[in-house]
């Protein structure tokens, strides 16, 4: 048995070849450059090095099909962002071999922050209040009535890249002109939204035909940058409101395969609020696995064309680490001017602390990933 991997240079990418690897697949992975930490797996049998993902997507494209082409696989596997531009060429994949996507206009319109706010509405999900302006007069406009903390994101982004949050409304229409020069967004405006102070709840879950089959719900408990964005350190979770608002969503959708968000949990009151959908599986997935919820086995059946039950539901209290960044998070916080030496010091107690949890990469068995990661 064979399976194609793109992307590998992630933690959920080097989960997913190792779990491939426990279920008897060989596999094959292509990225975009040689020091792909978890192309080093033992995992990995053959590595083949692409036409740059960012630069050249259409070359990065083709030397999926070459590989297709010339190779019998059982199944593709597009990971993260991949899967946004691989979704485009799914019909001529599926020439060649198995592939589970959303058609690339539901999976970008997911995906876009704009366009969140009517789909979140329809399926009755609580969002912060979102402006989206369609030209800066009208965003220095909105501004002004800006009362008070704000987050300024890009309508399309990952991982808190381009967010700015501002607490004092008096500095939103410096901080919003100064986003948009240093990050070129002229032609696509940033969205203003209500800033939520609180902590992250994340989703990860995987659906069939909008019902969902499995998922695991998370804290996030350190993330990097610290004022939003991956999560380094990560805790299961019970959040019935987080798994009301998924199952609407992804019936809204129909959708198929994975798909994750993200929520702001109000501080004073517990209420939820949508702020990201990411339309992929993203590292929680890892998490939920050692949370007894194997999201991965059940994509691999589903690509077999077997029909799948519900999964179990996850452990409460489970944790998970990503070490090396992890340590971002620490550094964050020590060349952070507005911290306190006593809040700093805080900071490397907490760092250092030891308590029971568990390693997205370090693995005992295959420790060239580690490595290479490091090196």
């Amino acid at each position: 048995m064979r399976a194609l991997v793109t992307t590998p240079s992630s933690p959920v990418s080097l989960f997913f070849v190792r779990r491939l690897k426990q279920m008897g697949y060989t596999v094959t992975a292509i990225d975009s450059h040689r020091r792909s930490f978890a192309s080093y797996s033992n995992a990995v049998s053959k590595t083949i090095i692409a036409p740059s993902l960012r630069y050249d997507p259409h070359g990065f494209a083709q030397a999926v099909l070459d590989e297709l082409k010339r190779e019998d696989y059982d199944f593709y596997l597009p990971v993260l962002e991949c899967s946004f531009l691989m979704s485009y060429y799914q019909d001529e994949i599926k020439q060649y071999t198995n592939m589970i996507s959303m058609p690339y206009r539901t999976i970008v319109h997911a995906h876009n922050k704009d366009a969140m706010r009517t789909y979140a509405a329809d399926a009755n999900v609580r969002m912060p209040r979102t402006q989206a302006p369609q030209s800066l007069k009208e965003a220095f406009r909105m501004l002004e009535t800006v009362e008070g903390p704000i987050v300024i994101k890009p309508p399309v982004a990952c991982n808190a890249h381009g967010q700015k949050i501002v607490l004092d409304p008096k500095n939103a229409l410096w901080e919003y002109g100064q986003l948009v020069k240093e990050q070129g967004m002229e032609k696509q405006l940033p969205i203003i939204q209500q800033y939520i102070k609180g902590s992250l709840i994340s989703t990860v879950n995987l659906a069939v035909s909008g019902e969902i089959k499995g998922n695991v719900v998370f804290r996030a408990l350190r993330t990097v940058p610290t004022s939003g964005g991956t999560s380094s350190y990560r805790e299961t979770v019970s959040s019935p409101e987080a798994e009301l608002f998924d199952a609407r969503l992804i019936q809204h959708f129909n959708w198929t395969g994975f798909i994750s968000f993200d929520y702001m949990e109000d501080a004073e009151t517990g209420e939820l609020y949508l702020i990201d959908c990411n339309p992929r599986i993203a590292p929680g997935a890892i998490l939920g696995y050692f949370a007894g919820v194997d999201l991965v086995g059940a994509f691999i059946q589903l690509l077999q064309g077997k029909d799948i039950s519900l999964l179990p539901k996850q452990e409460h209290g489970v944790r998970c680490k990503l070490q090396f960044l992890d340590l971002g998070w620490l550094v964050y916080n020590l060349i952070d001017k507005e911290l306190s030496g006593q809040e700093k010091l805080r900071c490397i107690k907490t760092w250092a602390k030891r308590e029971k949890s568990y390693n997205d990469i370090e693995d005992i068995h295959d420790l060239r990933p580690w490595f290479a990661l490091w090196a």
